[in-house]
């Protein structure tokens, strides 16, 4: 049987991948047949398989003519095998009755558009697929595909305090966010309708900090369109417009059509027939925060057709308003702090936020960057155990920062851990990289004038100055070469006559020093305006409305440690001045007074101690914060905890602290506070503390004497850990009573550095073990100590600790202790044998013992004749925890025969899901009626039944009985 083209086709078809298939999909969509055939619905084409494709090519081709275009998309495709293979396969193929359509004369058919549209596709291609390093030597590029890193978009629209500069506060929820991904979101998917309404966005906002990598994804958007990647069926074009651009056309007039064909004249033949299908239209606005010109201020000019000429600002607000080409899809990247000034004016946006990398992705930069996988693993394991430069490495421009310093650090074999402490100290760093010796220097009154204009852009949101702006500060365009030179200072991409620091951030620094700078008499015969003064900058930041200054105040601080001063005066060649410490004392303590008197503004002293921190000036923190009695704070990651303890440390009158570690919906996990009686109590439990954590907590405790109180359960510290705390233990200053260490994940290895501690420390009362591996070998280390008549321990928790029978005769030693007085070994496989050990212990005339939890240690009515034994000779024990035994009715009738002596005195019996039934409550109610001292009893999941609570309930009436709780 003869194969029909149409089932040809189809098998051919089903070779494609599923990706070129949906790009010969595009191809067909964008071909033109012959005079007197039909061209192919698109709509039919987008949700048709491989067979409805044929069938529609056939349909309205014909055979003959199908297979032609087939022939010619796949040519077009690359895909030179499967052309060839079809060519052979049938020598009739590209014939029609005796016409034959050469390939060079089919192709003459396709309209013009679609050719213009490839060469639109390859000049954007031209255009974003090199990107040119930021200390990159002139005419070196780096191909974006290579350099660029997968980013974690989030499908949210977050409303926050914006109080610290982005650079900083988004490393504070970053961590909370990756136990979250539900609402992360691809690029491909960015376009894609809600879940809930099926409707398809038409704009997407795409909010970040600054460096966060929102200009790198635009301009990979673009790419992966033009190379046939991305939004395939979505977009036929994709216009990319720059902020920055628009800003140098703002008092141009022109059209819309014009405006996006200034860079593609190719295009402007075919607009008309672009511009008519808006809905196949995609507009990348890059950099809205960067603006010069207000979006709001042309409500009632604006325009409805592309074709009209007006201003750009004009046109602008007309494309955002969707005035014009109101069916097109828009793409918008913008900063944080801007995006209010100007979300009103899309009508239901699509909120991204570009969190920037996850971990993963932070290792995969690491090897973009250094092109080399061991150079990069050596540059990696430097920062992966450093809390503060693991944390900034999440924005990409600190991780490129970062890597180029670890570069640098790594040739000179510098010590890293202490060039990359704080931020400044890290920016430090980099300038000291970039200046080389016998390079080119500039003048002071040169870097003056830079630091001047960059704070006066701080103060007027400008990032971009022109020759104008230099001329005012006493520049000109050959005086900032030293600074174009050292790669911090750059021409626009965009106008050769215009300039930008390589990042706000950079702005922010050089803002920073024009503050810090030694006052000079002016001598300039114009002077530039005033520029607000540092107590304006001061009283701007404590506003939690703005954050633009918030890094450059941060900036400051940093400049108070004697390294940075002196390493900044000798680039630089400059003052710093001392009378900004001054200005910056009196700030912050004007700032604690403020927080004491509203506790509201708790998360305003976290901002201070960073503020601290950053200085690493001891006597500067000492003379801040030494007065303090009382701290409240909330904690939102290992960055915040490291910056607490360090000024935590210099705080010698504190009486009370509140430390709140804040996780996803602000859930209270881990507090510390003292007693009024100046006794520390500190729970950091589930705060996801590492034994580096306690490293840094070790200094703090060693200076307070008056701790008696430390809660570290369910952290990830380790027998690592345990070390460190070992260490504080044996400290002399230690004064620890209480110490809670459940769920840290020690092992037994851990145990006899325990036990050394515990008999040196000496002071110990209540200690919690619980959930840790320690094993029955573990246990024989710990009661060397605890068992040690010296040993003062008086609460003792190992519940779920592995422990079997074997080592209750060790746990027996710790019975006889006349300090022990509660003692809780829930969760163990002890057996009656076990029992039978520790029942002797318990009748030992030393043992103090009141309470005793045992649930769920595999008990059976066996061992009740033991334990009825111990009630009526231990006069001591009053709360015993038998659940979750198998004791059955005949165990517990043992047991009430021992609770009717008259000289037990237990007063707490837990008998909870013990297998008992309602005969089991004849003997209970005949302890009820008798027994004068228990007055608590849990029977709780038990099946006693109504026969069984009737029995209780009539002991419960009589006159005797002294029970107050029955569960």
């Amino acid at each position: 049987m003869t194969e029909s083209l149409r089932c040809r086709l189809v098998r051919y078809l089903e070779e494609l991948t599923d990706e070129e298939f949906k790009k010969f999909k595009l191809y067909l969509e964008d071909s033109s047949p012959r005079e007197g055939f039909l061209r192919v619905p698109r709509g039919q084409i987008k949700k048709a398989d491989n067979t409805d494709v044929a069938e529609l090519m056939v349909r309205h081709y014909g055979e003959c003519e199908a297979w032609d275009v087939a022939l010619m998309i796949w040519e077009k495709m690359g895909l030179r095998e499967l052309w060839e293979q079809a060519k052979r396969e049938d020598p009739q193929i590209g014939k029609c009755g005796d016409i034959v359509f050469p390939m060079d004369s089919f192709l003459e058919q396709i309209p013009i558009i679609v050719k213009k549209k490839r060469t639109y596709r390859n000049r954007i291609i031209e255009k974003f697929q090199l990107m040119r390093d930021r200390n990159s030597c002139p005419g070196e590029y780096e191909n974006l595909h290579h350099r660029f890193t997968q980013l974690l978009l989030l499908q949210e629209y977050r409303y926050r305090e914006q109080k610290e500069h982005e650079l900083l506060a988004s490393g504070r929820e970053h961590a909370e966010i990756m136990e979250n991904q539900g609402q992360l979101i691809e690029v491909a998917a960015l376009f894609d309708p809600y879940e809930k309404t099926g409707v398809h966005p038409q704009i997407v906002v795409l909010q970040g900090a600054a460096g966060i990598g929102k200009t790198t994804l635009a301009r990979k958007v673009m790419l992966d369109w033009a190379e046939g990647n991305l939004y395939q069926d979505k977009f036929h074009y994709v216009f990319y417009l720059s902020c920055r651009e628009m800003n140098h056309l703002r008092e141009k007039k022109t059209k819309f059509a014009d405006l996006i064909t200034n860079d593609w004249p190719s295009l402007e033949d075919p607009m008309t027939e672009i511009l008519s299908q808006p809905e196949k239209l995609l507009f990348v606005i890059d950099g809205l925060d960067e603006l010069k010109f207000s979006c709001d201020e042309h409500s009632f000019d604006l325009c409805k057709h592309w074709n009209q000429r007006q201003p750009v600002p004009i046109l602008l607000s007309s494309l955002l308003r969707k005035t014009m080409l109101p069916e097109s899809s828009l793409l918008i990247t913008t900063r944080l702090t801007a995006l209010g000034k100007c979300d009103f004016l899309f009508e239901n946006p699509r909120h991204v936020e570009i969190l920037g990398f996850s971990e993963e992705d932070r290792w995969k930069y690491f090897c973009n960057f250094f092109g080399d996988e061991d150079k990069a693993q050596q540059a990696f394991s430097l920062i992966v155990n450093n809390e503060t430069l693991f944390t900034m490495c999440f924005v990409p421009l600190m991780c490129w920062i970062i890597c180029t310093c670890l570069k640098q650090q790594m040739r000179r074999k510098k010590d890293l851990k202490q060039s990359s402490k704080t931020t400044t100290t890290l920016y430090m760093c980099y300038l000291s990289s970039l200046v080389t010796p016998g390079g080119r220097s500039c003048p002071v009154q040169h870097h003056r004038g830079l630091c001047r204009m960059a704070a006066e852009g701080i103060w007027e949101g400008k990032i971009l100055f022109d020759e104008d702006d230099l001329r005012r500060h006493g520049l000109e365009a050959s005086d900032v070469s030293a600074f174009l030179d050292m790669h911090i200072f750059q021409r626009d991409t965009d106008s050769e006559n215009c300039y930008s620091f390589i990042h706000l951030s950079f702005q922010e620094f050089f803002a920073a020093m024009f503050y810090a700078l030694e006052e000079e008499k002016e001598i300039s015969d114009s002077p530039t305006p005033p520029i607000p003064g540092v107590k304006d900058l001061l009283e701007k930041c404590r506003d939690s409305a703005t954050s633009f200054v918030a890094l450059t105040v941060h900036f400051l601080f940093g400049f108070l440690n004697a390294d940075n001063r002196k390493r900044l005066e000798e680039i630089f060649r400059c003052k710093i001045s001392q009378e900004i410490k001054i200005d910056l004392l009196q700030w912050i303590q004007a700032g604690i007074e403020q927080q004491h008197r509203d506790s509201s503004l708790r998360n305003d002293l976290l901002e201070i101690f960073s503020h601290l921190y950053e200085t690493q000036n001891e006597e500067f923190v000492t003379s801040a914060i030494a007065h303090f009695s009382e701290i409240s704070l909330n904690i939102y990651s290992k960055l915040h905890f490291l910056v607490s303890v360090f000024c935590i440390k210099f705080c010698h009158n504190l009486e009370s602290i509140h430390l709140n570690i804040e996780r996803r919906y602000r859930r209270k996990v881990g507090e510390i506070h003292f007693h009024s009686e100046l006794c520390l109590s500190c729970s950091l439990s589930k705060c996801q503390l590492t034994a580096s954590c306690c490293q840094l907590l070790s200094s703090l405790l060693k200076n307070h004497r008056s701790l008696i109180y430390l809660d570290l359960s369910m952290n990830f510290l380790g027998d690592e850990g345990m070390k460190v705390i070992c260490e504080v233990l044996k400290n002399k200053n230690c004064n620890i009573q209480d110490l809670r260490l459940s769920r840290c994940h020690f092992s037994n290895a851990c145990c006899k550095n325990l036990s050394s501690a515990l008999k040196a420390h000496g002071r110990m009362k209540y200690l919690d073990l619980s959930e840790n591996n320690l094993q029955d070998i573990g246990m024989n280390l710990l009661c060397e100590a605890l068992g040690n008549p010296d040993c003062n321990l008086q609460e003792l928790k190992l519940s779920q600790c592995h422990l079997t029978a074997a080592c209750c005769q060790d746990l027996s030693t710790c019975i006889k202790n006349q300090s022990l007085i509660h003692l809780d070994a829930s969760g163990n496989v002890l057996h009656d044998c076990g029992m039978k050990l520790l029942c002797e212990a318990l009748r030992h005339p030393s043992c103090n013992l009141q309470k005793l939890m045992l649930s769920l240690c595999h008990l059976t009515d066996s061992c009740c004749q033991d334990v009825s034994s111990v009630l009526k000779s231990n006069q001591s024990l009053t709360h015993l925890d038998l659940g979750c035994n198998n004791l059955h009715n005949h165990g517990v009738k043992l047991l009430c025969e021992a609770l009717e002596y008259q000289h037990c005195n237990l007063q707490t019996l837990e008998l909870w899901n013990c297998q008992l039934s309602a005969a089991s409550c004849y003997a209970l109610s005949s302890v009820l009626k008798k027994n004068q001292s228990l007055t608590h009893l849990n029977l709780g999941a038990n099946p006693l039944r109504n026969n069984g609570v009737k029995v209780l309930c009539e002991a419960l009436g009589n006159q005797n009985c002294k029970l107050q709780e029955l569960k």
